[in-house]
């Protein structure tokens, strides 16, 4: 026990509580809040004023009617309907195989869990490569990325 325990008389001691240092920063940061707010002086500079107004940024560029019109409709119904049954391909393409994954494991001297293993990497990597390729051709243009 401390020397200052000893000094004082028991029915004081109750009185008074210790206050440790944790207790003593909280009601100094509390005494700190508390504090009437200092005024601050404005610097003037050359670099920024005031007054001076925030410019306008737009990314929006307006595309006239024209654009949509280079193509006849018929056209367009068969870009659309080719590029609809291409996104079905590869799907179907690795779903109709699992039907077959004993005759094609037998083909290539393999085992099930392989070619299941092979068709699952398909799938997962055909999900993913959408995040790789989106942003390669918003940087690059799509173009270029379709053909590598």
């Amino acid at each position: 026990m401390s020397q200052t325990h000893h000094d004082e008389p028991v029915g004081e001691s109750e009185k008074k509580p210790e206050v440790d240092r944790q207790d003593a920063e909280s009601i100094h940061s509390v005494n700190t809040i508390e504090r009437a707010p200092t005024t601050l002086t404005q610097i003037r500079s050359h670099i920024s004023t005031h007054d001076a107004p925030i410019e306008h940024y737009s990314s929006y560029i307006p595309v006239p009617d024209e654009v949509y019109d280079r193509l006849p409709p018929s056209r367009k119904v068969v870009i659309v309907s080719l590029l609809a049954f291409c996104s079905f391909l590869a799907p179907i393409s690795s779903t109709t195989i699992l039907a077959a994954v004993p005759e094609v494991a037998a083909t290539y001297k393999s085992t099930g869990t392989i070619i299941n293993l092979s068709n699952a990497l398909y799938m997962l990597f055909m999900g993913v490569s959408p995040c790789v390729y989106g942003p390669l051709s918003q940087v690059y243009g799509r173009r270029i990325v379709s053909i590598e």
